[in-house]
């Protein structure tokens, strides 16, 4: 990949172990300053038993191997013990003794999760938007001394996420507002629409568009409060939230002052769902020529899906392009005889399915002009990064102030993880890797301080 003549920093963060060294140091760090308040966590009901062997049998059955012997507590005591299952990550166990009985439960540790009174003021906020029916519900914070201070608006991915952006028990949005918050920044982050009090459409009947729309509102909303410095305003986007931050700085340059892209596809949509998908089938050890099969039956229902078809020709150039499949593709996709029947492609013609297949990133990032952080995962199996790097280069081929990372061992929510598949986000403690939070901060203040 050549960059002599663009202006893009194209940088691996570090080598692998340099990165792992500087999340140990990290670690450390959190750990001394958990020690002085209660790490946060969530008590999950796993199972009850009335004996010692009845409590180890059910363990054996749940592939956990116990790190040390198991004394069970006496009446109304607790015992916390620590396991490790299958996947390689260790988990925390909550054993309770109430009556005759012994209630276990797991314990997820979020030590990121900021618990109040917070070190910094919060606002709860309303504002409006081109659509009467759409009045986001969110939070402001901002730095309680100082100011008029710079300001971001968060833009989460895919999904009918609410201001917090929960994600197997993780408040990814929360956490990443509580860290620039203390940064020095004003952060607005708001529930999409359909979740919560905002009014609207939730996912996925309101489409990418439409979202952007209530981006722009937002960025306009926080620009003239107090608290904030109109000219040092940006966006930082999650995933699909990252293709938006590109649409609305394409189409206010003049509004928007930086945006970051985290973990944002560059690809398009048809292209992006393909690779997604053969990314999952091959983590989950799906044989090759299936994985192939299986996209080159998806990619003709993604290009039906992405044209303008109304609904009901869409479903039946479904129907018919399934039907045509050669006797032995359909074997081996385990297609019945009889065909698929119309209603198991609606989910392929949600409004929002729809304009992703046909929404193309490159379209909106030639026309970015203020600074950009585009930031990929190594071992991210949703955005998978080799291929969209190379798509992020072309479409910033234009912007001098550019900045692509890839940071390695980490997955589509910026942790670090031992395969990127999305049953490991459940596991990770960590709910965004510090050195992450630490490359995004820093760009940001490096950004604001020039302007």
């Amino acid at each position: 990949m050549r960059l002599k003549h663009i202006g893009i920093i194209l940088l691996l963060v570090g080598g692998c172990s340099t990165f792992v060294a500087e999340a140990q140091n990290e670690k450390q760090r959190e750990t001394s300053a958990l020690s002085m308040h209660a790490t946060h966590s969530i008590k999950r009901y796993w199972f009850t038993a009335d004996s010692t062997t009845a409590v180890l049998n059910e363990f054996k059955q749940r592939n956990i191997q116990l790190l040390a012997p198991l004394k069970l507590p006496v009446a109304n005591q607790t015992l916390q013990i620590t396991g490790v299952g299958a996947s390689g990550y260790n988990s925390h166990f909550l054993v309770e003794h109430v009556g005759s009985q012994w209630h276990v439960y797991v314990l997820r540790h979020r030590p990121q999760q900021p618990v109040a009174p917070f070190p910094y003021l919060v606002q709860e906020v309303v504002f409006d938007t081109p659509n009467p029916e759409v009045s986001p519900v969110g939070t402001l914070t901002y730095p309680a001394h100082g100011g008029p201070f710079p300001a971001v608006v968060l833009v989460a991915g895919t999904g009918a996420h609410d201001r917090d952006s929960n994600i197997s028990l993780h408040k990814s949005m929360l956490v990443l507002a509580d860290h620039l918050t203390q940064q020095g920044f004003a952060v607005l982050r708001y529930d999409k629409r359909g979740v919560g009090l905002t009014g609207g459409a939730a996912h996925p009947n309101s489409t990418t568009d439409d979202y952007a729309a209530d981006a722009l509102a937002a960025l306009r909303f926080l620009k003239i409060q107090p608290q904030v410095n109109a000219t040092k305003v940006g966006l930082v986007g999650h995933s699909e939230g990252g293709v938006i931050a590109a649409m609305v700085a394409a189409q206010a340059p003049s509004e928007v002052a930086y945006i970051a892209m985290l973990v944002a596809p560059g690809l398009p949509g048809i292209q992006l769902k393909s690779l997604q998908d053969a990314s999952a089938r091959r983590a989950d050890g799906m044989p090759e020529e299936l994985v192939q099969a299986n996209q080159l039956q998806e990619r003709e229902l993604f290009e039906i899906a992405a044209s303008t078809l109304p609904r009901d020709q869409a479903i039946a150039a479904m129907v018919k392009a399934t039907n045509a499949l050669p006797a032995q593709t359909k074997t081996m996709l385990d297609i019945p005889p009889e065909g698929i029947p119309g209603e198991a492609f609606e989910g392929l013609l949600t409004p929002w399915f729809r304009r992703f297949l046909q929404l193309d990133p490159a379209k909106y990032l030639h026309k970015v002009r203020c600074p950009v952080l585009a930031l990929l995962a190594e071992k991210d199996l949703q955005v998978p990064a080799t291929e969209n790097m190379a798509a992020l280069v072309t479409g910033l081929a234009d912007n001098h102030q550019a900045k692509l990372l890839l940071l390695p061992e980490l997955n589509h929510l910026l942790q670090q993880a031992k395969t990127g598949r999305p049953h490991e986000y459940l596991l990770i403690e960590n709910t965004l890797e510090p050195t992450a939070l630490r490359q995004i901060s820093g760009w940001m203040q490096q950004i604001v301080e020039q302007k």
